[in-house]
């Protein structure tokens, strides 16, 4: 009887989905299924896997949600660093597409939403206020396309400069505030071997240059980069900038090989002075007292960009696959497993877990949050301009596969920035 009880469940369930297109209200309702039945395997993947420091804590939230919802597993593929992105667009153009999957806005989401491969969620969450009521409004400009709602964003992020105040009072440098006592810190800290900034050629590691180019453009240059075929001046001045702090030794030598996790560990393990990093990196180094964030330094005198800070959505922006969206029965477990993922349940555990910021609306939850955190909300909540990242702006693939790959060029004098610059925008 359970087995036809079953069978008829899910036929409605089918019956009801299956007349729904992707800008329909969807009805969810919770099967009845049982442990001998097969279970939906649903792919996800974004940036918090292997040490990325959120990646225990989201398996903690996947092994709660297949507790109750006994009929799915997930097959988290999420990978840490670089090669995330890689993956997912591998992913995509081979047709393995997930089903739900984690990324920052930018080029890469809107070219994905372009070609179809993006699922519409604006009548799912317009059909439930109360869920999308929980998010902060400001945020769906970051996630809506036309007038249709794609991303669900939970992750607020920002990038700041990292220091270990140990070594700044060890050494008796000052905290540089501008780009004159930037050079300043990294001769003293050459001087008395230690690394002055870590930094690598990755994608990660260019944090460093696009706080720079923000810092001498500001926000309306980041923001809108291209001028014809011309890319805003600032990017070519901080490539200058980042030649000369090359120059004076500010970089780790295996710079060119060394990877992301690599980068980090020198300014963890107190080799390196100073560190361009996200909020998403403060979990990694909350508990030393003697880490500090900072806003970067001002790099042009006079300049009146000073406590202004790159700020947006991180990969903790949800959507749904359209390869999913077609299934009605992947369908709708993925609308399942967004609500998991954007509840304030799960927001308040990766906020009490990893210092997340959430877009989620947990203003009523008592959040224990560290001084780093709350040293982030302050600098966010001061900032005299919030920045989108530089990259986002820009086609991401050109970015990587151009700006990063050939930046060493340009370090080493073999290419000028604006030869490097035109290759890209060709």
């Amino acid at each position: 009887m359970r087995g036809i009880k079953l069978f008829l469940i899910v036929s409605i369930i089918t019956v009801m989905l299956a007349g729904c297109s992707n800008q329909n209200p969807v009805t969810i309702l919770e099967p009845d299924i049982t442990s001998e039945e097969e279970k939906i395997v649903l792919k996800f993947i974004n940036s918090w896997g292997g040490s990325d420091p959120k990646a225990e804590t989201l398996t903690s939230v996947f092994n709660t949600f297949t507790a109750i919802n006994k009929d799915i597993e997930i097959s988290n593929e999420s990978l840490f660093g670089d090669d995330f992105l890689v993956k997912l667009k591998t992913d995509f153009a081979s047709g393995n597409d997930p089903d739900v999957f984690g990324l920052w806005p930018g080029s890469d989401i809107k070219t994905l939403i372009k070609v179809g491969k993006v699922a519409d969620l604006t009548d799912v969450l317009k059909s439930d206020p109360a869920w999308m009521n929980s998010f902060d409004p400001i945020m769906w400009q970051h996630t809506t396309v036309g007038d249709r709602i794609y991303g669900l964003p939970v992750e607020q992020i920002f990038e700041a400069l990292y220091v270990n105040m140990d070594l700044f009072e060890q050494y008796n440098v000052k905290v540089p505030v501008n780009y004159q006592e930037l050079k300043e810190a990294v001769v003293a800290f050459k001087s008395n071997g230690v690394i002055p900034i870590a930094f690598n050629c990755k994608a990660e590691g260019s944090y460093l240059y696009q706080n720079m180019a923000m810092m001498i453009g500001g926000k309306a240059a980041i923001e809108e980069p291209i001028s014809g075929k011309q890319i805003n001046p600032c990017f070519i001045t901080a490539m200058e900038y980042m030649k000369e702090l090359y120059e004076l030794d500010a970089f780790p030598e295996d710079m060119y090989t060394m990877t992301s996790v690599e980068r980090n560990n020198l300014f963890i393990e107190k080799k390196a002075a100073m560190l361009v990093q996200g909020s998403w990196f403060i979990s990694a180094v909350e508990k030393s007292d003697d880490v500090d964030i900072v806003p970067f330094p001002e790099m042009i005198e006079d300049g009146d960009n000073y406590s202004s800070m790159i700020y947006g959505l991180g990969c903790g922006t949800f959507y749904m696959s359209q390869k999913a969206w077609e299934d009605p029965v992947r369908r709708e477990a993925s609308i399942r497993l967004l609500r998991h993922l954007t509840s304030k349940e799960t927001a308040t555990i990766f906020a009490e877990r990893t210092g997340m910021f959430s877009c989620v609306d947990i203003y009523d939850t008592q959040i224990k949050y560290g001084k780093l955190a709350l040293k982030g909300m302050s600098l966010t909540n001061s900032a005299k301009f919030l920045v989108g990242p530089p990259d986002s702006y820009l086609e991401r693939t050109k970015w990587e596969d151009v700006i990063v790959k050939y930046f060493p060029y340009v370090l080493q004098s073999q290419i000028t920035p604006e030869e490097l610059w035109s290759q890209a925008l060709e």
